[in-house]
């Protein structure tokens, strides 16, 4: 997987070049080269400076009002300001040092600007040939005493997380977690899978407060901004003086997760610029829409995705199946027949299922390499019976 960086285009009198870096892969110059009344033309160049790409999906955020009015050489997804262009049927293979590029005309209220980030394939990137992964410790070896508290200041939250964040030794990644049945109340469902992964060194922020009291905010259809407020609270929490976690989180590394119905929250949030990976347990969007999502949600996903399912005695197994083929960011799926639908929650495979969820989440939030080969080696995840474990686009 590869990623992207902006780097100024040479100024043109009339024009309005780029110049913008994140971090890591890759580099995109991006270039208005004409304004009118309401609207401009710009082109984007992409240059691949990691291994060699097959179907690419480059994404930003404008920061105003353009609207993207016609486009080439790819195909545009826009959600109010998010903008991600796919590759067309031609241009998806982007060797080492290749460039491809693509151009679109917009509408604007204003003067066009530049976006400030770009990503490819769900990383950002800084012109820079991208630093090889982690070799340290995985997380998953890691075994953390866990503190299960109400969320300050907010009780439609409950956080786990590790008792002595200093011991951590590192800021810690923060999770998003919607229940299944979208339980917005009650979480003691998933306290024991959320205390696993809190014990491995995260940050877990689940929907429903601690005690299960009242909290105002109804169960049973999916509120995917309970789990992007988890985020921003996290944020608070991160400056808040004299806070357990003050300081000691790290908010570059952010991810959804949720199950059954939860995991469509998580879907849906993952959309979020703050997100970086999403985990989605026996869940999917239906194909009839059911419960106010279509599966053109899954066209604005951004970050790398694990899907999850539990075989065919799992309700969900056709919707994950066919939400996987669907994407088109970075993904994985596997499959435990004998998880069934709450099997990675409360069954026998919860400590398989949250495992994976650990060793997926070490790989793409902290680039670890041991986790990465468990994920997608065939000596991995797809050795262990009876799991089996497809994956595209890495």
């Amino acid at each position: 997987m590869t990623a992207m960086a902006v780097t100024a285009a040479p100024a043109v009198t009339g024009t309005a070049a780029a110049a913008t870096e994140a971090d890591a892969g890759c580099r995109v110059d991006y270039t208005i080269g004409s304004q009118w009344q309401g609207g401009f033309g710009a082109a984007v160049a992409v240059t691949n400076l990691g291994s060699p790409v097959n179907g690419w999906q480059v994404a930003w955020t404008f920061s105003g009002d353009e609207r993207i009015t016609q486009l080439w050489n790819g195909t545009p997804t826009q959600s109010g300001a998010q903008v991600s262009v796919t590759n067309a049927s031609w241009n998806g293979a982007v060797a080492t040092g290749g460039t491809v590029s693509f151009g679109f005309n917009a509408t604007s209220g204003s003067s066009a600007s530049s976006p400030s980030a770009f990503t490819l394939n769900g990383v950002a990137c800084n012109g820079s040939a991208p630093t090889p992964p982690a070799e340290g410790n995985p997380a998953v070896n890691n075994n953390f005493p866990v503190t299960r508290e109400a969320a300050y200041g907010d009780n439609r939250y409950t956080v786990f997380r590790p008792s002595n964040p200093q011991a951590v030794g590192a800021p810690m990644p923060v999770l998003a977690f919607g229940n299944g049945a979208c339980a917005h109340t009650d979480n003691s469902e998933v306290t024991r899978a959320l205390t696993f992964i809190a014990s491995k060194g995260f940050v877990v922020v689940d929907t429903g407060s601690a005690n299960g009291s009242a909290n105002g905010v109804p169960s049973g259809s999916p509120i995917p901004s309970l789990l992007t407020g988890a985020i921003t609270w996290a944020e608070r929490e991160q400056n808040r003086s004299g806070a357990p976690l003050s300081q000691r989180l790290d908010l570059t590394k952010v991810a959804t997760a949720g199950h059954s119905c939860g995991g469509l929250e998580a879907l849906v949030a993952a959309q979020d610029s703050r997100v970086s990976a999403a985990v989605s347990l026996d869940s999917g969007f239906f194909a009839d829409g059911s419960f106010g999502y279509s599966r053109a949600e899954l066209g604005r996903l951004h970050s790398p995705t694990l899907f999850m399912a539990g075989g065919p005695s799992d309700i969900a197994y056709d919707n994950t199946r066919a939400n996987y083929d669907l994407v088109t960011v970075p993904a994985v799926l596997a499959v435990h027949p004998h998880a069934g639908h709450t099997g990675f929650i409360t069954g026998n495979q919860m400590s398989d299922g949250m495992t994976t969820v650990v060793q997926f989440l070490d790989m793409v939030l902290n680039g670890n390499a041991t986790a990465r080969a468990y994920i997608l080696d065939s000596s991995g995840l797809a050795s262990r019976y009876p799991w089996t474990v497809s994956k595209k686009n890495f």
